[in-house]
């Protein structure tokens, strides 16, 4: 598993969940030490999310027509016409 592979799998959505816990826990009143630190978790996902996004997606592999090898005529039509 290379960087793009985890950072598309887990980086980019842990960091959306530390962001929507963040608010989670800043709107909650039972809890004192969430709503203390809830500000510092939205920033982890925040930093966590910039940085996730600018690492890019990884390469899907293209075939070339010309390695697929010849193509039917039932993908032309058929032989009518």
């Amino acid at each position: 598993m290379n960087l793009r592979v985890f950072n598309q799998k887990f980086l980019e959505p842990g960091s959306m969940i530390l962001m929507i816990l963040g608010i989670i826990f800043l709107c909650q009143p039972w809890i004192e030490v969430l709503h203390q630190y809830s500000v510092t978790v939205m920033l982890i996902g925040l930093v966590g999310f910039n940085v996730a996004v600018h690492i890019p997606a990884p390469e899907k592999q293209v075939i070339d027509e010309d390695d697929a090898g010849p193509v039917s005529a039932t993908m032309h039509g058929g032989t009518h016409g």
